[in-house]
């Protein structure tokens, strides 16, 4: 009833949203997003990194109707905990999206392909009672790495210039890593 209710809404807001991958969950049509109980500001950032590597992988969806398959298997406490960060590989598979899952910080590090997402501990000093985040990523020729979604009150992609610089304090969690043409 929830994630249907949540679809409606969601899918008006489809159209207001920017062209092109999305930045700032908390900010402007993202944050009228509804997963569970809450924002997407709140909770949001597995469903939009979901959609933006689909959008770089070339094949789009609408955000609402990520929103509301992910919820059905993924949500972790009506949407508190955002989502589950190892079902993305579930749905990515579904999607037609050839992703390699990575559980070891060291493997990504060696191999983070030419894009993907990647969840990690917000907190380098504070895992487990810190929040987790999921962006997407895209890695460049020369290795330097655009984020997207990288702060919920920013509405720009962010620039590093290696993997290392981009999630290297940062805890890792697990990364879906998509091989591909680097730009």
């Amino acid at each position: 009833m929830l994630r249907e209710r949540n679809y409606q809404k969601n899918r008006k807001l489809d159209a207001l949203l920017p062209k092109g991958l999305l930045n700032g969950q908390g900010m402007g049509s993202l944050a009228r997003f509804r997963y569970g109980l809450f924002s997407f500001g709140w909770c949001g950032c597995e469903i939009i990194a979901a959609y933006n590597l689909l959008q770089m992988a070339g094949k789009p969806e609408k955000l609402s109707r990520i929103s509301r398959e992910i919820y059905r298997y993924g949500h972790v406490l009506l949407g508190f905990f955002g989502t589950n960060v190892y079902v993305l590989s579930h749905f990515l598979k579904k999607h037609g999206v050839r992703a390699r899952t990575v559980y070891r910080k060291r493997a990504f590090f060696r191999d983070p392909g030419a894009y993907g997402v990647v969840s990690f501990w917000t907190k380098p000093k504070r895992v487990l009672t810190s929040s987790v985040h999921t962006v997407a990523y895209r890695v460049h020729k020369g290795g330097a790495v655009t984020v997207y979604n990288r702060y919920n009150n920013r509405g720009c992609a962010y620039q590093y210039a290696s993997i290392d610089e981009a999630f290297g304090k940062y805890p890792f969690i697990v990364a879906n890593v998509c091989t591909g043409k680097k730009v």
